[in-house]
């Protein structure tokens, strides 16, 4: 038998003989006690106490649907009659612990209240000192010490049933809250997350932002947004189809990542428009940055499908103002980054000073 139960819930030779001694069951006759028990009450009369255990609980309202949904009548009385004759017997063992300890788990494992359960133990320790032989009734000591035995050892299995069911259900609860938690934070995951390149999509990195204004006005830290496309895409949809477009985008959402900083974030602001949101980081800073990921970019081609598609970046870079709210600093990058596709592609332009804005592909 492995003690996993008795590992559990702590209870090791110290916490077996603390229980032991709660319950009055600590005294140096306890195993004749478990004996007299078995012999005299249990053994000769177990066929009757099972009979009217099981009938008392069929009288309790919603037990027989417990029974049908989980085992049989047979199959309870046989379970009940092998809890009896190990009733008592060598309880100062751990496996006899574990073996009460099981009990409680299987109870909530079934689905049987633990108030029912706990009532059970009440009507079991009435039966056997009902089934307490004469003789031994005309004794009155030793009539007392079997009773006290009978309600101790019942106490106990009571006591190591309930821990074990509470311990099931706390476990249960615990496992529950984890799947909740879990199942937040994938859709909070996907509310975030742009689904094809696994960055932060166009309202996220916009709140992402807009949260970092907040902090760069509040430190006088500064702030560089740029603004990325992937030149020419337009051509790579067309030519290619859209499945290796994706693909494109995949693998160089990857790169950027791979080019850029930790601290940095980055997010598909739409299409193939990237924008990087660099905190405590100033223009020539930001464009080192920038220049780090162009290069990254275009350094092998792209294996997509049957296809091998050089690509390239061109990128703008602005810093944030006191000013600045979240459009008037994405303005800013996205007319860097049309400078840079004016003069060229492949390039990082940092905020011009001209207005002029061209339609590019």
């Amino acid at each position: 038998m492995n003690f996993e139960l008795c590992e559990t819930c702590g209870f090791d030779t110290d916490a077996i003989n603390q229980r032991l001694g709660l319950v009055g069951l600590d005294g140096p006759d306890l195993h004749a006690q478990g004996e007299a028990l078995q012999s005299l009450v249990i053994k000769p009369n177990v066929g009757s106490i099972v009979d009217s255990f099981y009938s008392s609980l069929v009288a309790i309202d919603g037990f027989e649907n417990i029974v049908r949904k989980n085992s049989n009548a047979e199959k309870l009385r046989d379970t009940q009659e092998r809890y009896l004759l190990s009733l008592g017997v060598e309880c100062d063992q751990r496996r006899y612990f574990e073996g009460r300890l099981r009990i409680g788990s299987a109870h909530h494992k079934i689905g049987i209240p633990q108030s029912l359960y706990q009532c059970s133990y009440q009507m079991l320790q009435r039966l056997l000192i009902g089934h307490i032989p004469g003789p031994m009734r005309s004794d009155q000591t030793a009539y007392e010490e079997m009773m006290q035995f009978i309600l101790k050892i019942t106490a106990l299995d009571m006591s190591l049933a309930v821990e074990s069911y509470c311990e099931a259900r706390v476990c249960g609860l615990e496992a529950s809250l984890r799947s909740e938690r879990d199942e937040r934070a994938r859709l909070h995951h996907l509310a975030v997350t742009d689904w094809l390149t696994d960055l932060h999509n166009h309202s996220h990195s916009r709140f992402v932002l807009e949260q970092a204004l907040a902090d760069s006005r509040k430190d006088q830290s500064p702030l560089c947004v740029v603004m990325a496309d992937l030149d020419r895409f337009k051509e790579i949809n067309d030519t290619h189809g859209h499945l290796v477009g994706d693909q494109v985008l995949r693998i160089a959402a990857a790169r950027i990542i791979s080019a850029a900083r930790a601290s940095d974030e980055i997010g598909r602001y739409g299409g193939e428009e990237f924008l990087f949101i660099l905190q405590n980081t100033g223009i020539d800073e930001g464009r080192d940055v920038a220049e780090r990921v162009r290069a990254r970019i275009n350094s092998d081609v792209i294996h997509a499908v049957d296809a091998n598609i050089r690509v390239s970046l061109s990128l703008g870079i602005a810093q944030a103002r006191d000013s600045d709210i979240v459009d008037t600093l994405i303005d800013r990058a996205d007319a860097a980054l049309y400078a840079a596709k004016l003069a060229g592609r492949d390039r990082v332009c940092v905020e011009p000073q001209f207005e002029t804005r061209a339609v590019y592909q």
